[in-house]
């Protein structure tokens, strides 16, 4: 992890911020939302006339550019039988994203304690490619004013604004931009740029949490919906949600899996060996492509080049937890319900991870195509602690079924 304890606060005018944007476009790489017909992707710009300033948030999180995919690990040629690594590619160039929102930023934090190895205080098990791209990565936020009609940070520790983990978090004030520099990081970027960077008038950051206070004070007219993080953990944690309540959203869910693959905090991933001549076709020389799936080649390698990729996978598709000996743990979509919501709000993934596996950007409401985002979900917890109780809680399946699968009820 990249956090300094204290926050440096800097000022920038407007078209000091046009001059820093500019700079990074030259200078850097410069990845910015850009309107993309009826959407708004983080693509990387070389103006800044090409940023989209009037936007709340985009469908795809930016967690893309440090979790691409596919994404190639390694590479490696088997002639006779025999298998001989290639050297591993460029390093990544440094760049900054700029735009990103409180919500997505939190969730990049999330993911970097994972990969990071911080989670069980192994930094030799960090994923190298990802820590790679967040070491090489600096995050300039800017703090929302104006909440969207799914957004939920304000339940989450979300958002609109974060009190740490971020590197730059901007705020627009009257008359230029509040800097707030939280991470080593963002120190190493303000000495680069520091011609630009002013100190702030004394009233900036008491007028920047009065900006922050009444952003939280529309979310009320501005978004219905709620996650009730509190009574959600209680009810998750201790296995009060009876077999009937989780059977009611698996069977409202399509298992498309498109709540996590938006999500800002989920990583889930599978791993195939591809025959390739180029790590942007995995096109074996001179013949079709093979289909990249769970556990690529069976039996013996061909020879030929082969790539190992690295694919966006998630625990509301069917199988994905299936084992090798021929278990499968996860039988219904009922318990991949059950799984995913106990992984995003259960108190003892909060107290591994440090915080929900949520970040209330909203995105799992757009995509559900069951109308069962987190907030439905969690309310549904809600209610079933405020309301009468039940006499009794049947087993998510079947006690011969959990044998067959080789566990026990999962909640």
């Amino acid at each position: 992890m990249n956090a300094t304890t204290d926050v440096t606060l800097r000022w920038l005018g407007v078209p000091d911020l046009e001059a820093l944007l500019a700079r990074l476009a030259r200078e850097l790489e410069l990845v910015a939302p850009v309107a993309v017909e009826d959407e708004v992707m983080f693509l990387p710009v070389r103006d800044p006339v090409e940023i989209c300033r009037d936007y709340v948030n985009s469908l795809v999180p930016p967690k893309e550019h440090f979790l691409p995919t596919p994404e190639p690990l390694v590479a490696y040629r088997v002639e006779g039988g025999t298998a001989t690594l290639e050297a591993d590619g460029e390093a990544p160039r440094e760049r900054v994203i700029f735009g990103i929102r409180s919500c997505d930023v939190a969730g990049i934090a999330y993911l970097e304690r994972y990969f990071s190895g911080a989670l069980f205080d192994r930094p030799d098990l960090a994923d190298a490619p990802f820590m790679r791209r967040r070491e090489a990565t600096t995050l300039i936020s800017v703090v929302c004013q104006q909440p969207g009609p799914t957004c939920m940070c304000v339940c989450c520790k979300g958002g609109p604004a974060l009190e740490r983990g971020f590197d730059w978090q901007l705020t627009e004030l009257e008359g230029g931009w509040l800097v707030e520099i939280g991470s080593a990081r963002g120190e190493r970027l303000a000495a680069r740029y520091a011609d630009l960077l002013r100190s702030p008038p004394p009233s900036a950051a008491g007028e920047k949490q009065a900006r922050v206070h009444a952003t939280v004070e529309r979310f009320a007219a501005a978004s219905p919906h709620r996650v009730p993080s509190m009574a959600a953990t209680r009810m998750v944690s201790t296995g009060r949600l009876d077999a009937e309540f989780w059977r009611n959203v698996g069977d409202r869910c399509f298992e498309c899996g498109g709540c996590a693959f938006v999500c800002p905090t989920c990583w889930c991933f599978n791993v195939a060996d591809v025959a390739g001549a180029g790590e942007a076709s995995f096109r074996p020389e001179g013949d079709d492509p093979l289909p990249m799936v769970p556990g690529g080649v069976t039996g013996g390698t061909p020879d030929g080049r082969w790539v190992r990729v690295r694919l966006r996978d998630n625990c509301q598709l069917a199988g994905f937890v299936r084992q090798a000996g021929g278990g499968y743990p996860r039988w219904t979509c009922a318990e991949r319900c059950l799984t995913r919501f106990f992984h995003k709000l259960s108190q003892q993934f909060q107290v591994r991870m440090g915080a929900a596996g949520c970040t209330g950007c909203g995105r799992c409401i757009i995509t559900c195509l069951g109308e069962r985002g987190i907030d439905r979900v969690a309310e549904g917890m809600r209610d079933a602690l405020t309301g009468p109780g039940r006499a009794s809680r049947a087993p998510l399946r079947p006690a011969a079924a959990s044998a067959a699968a080789g566990t026990g009820d999962e909640s």
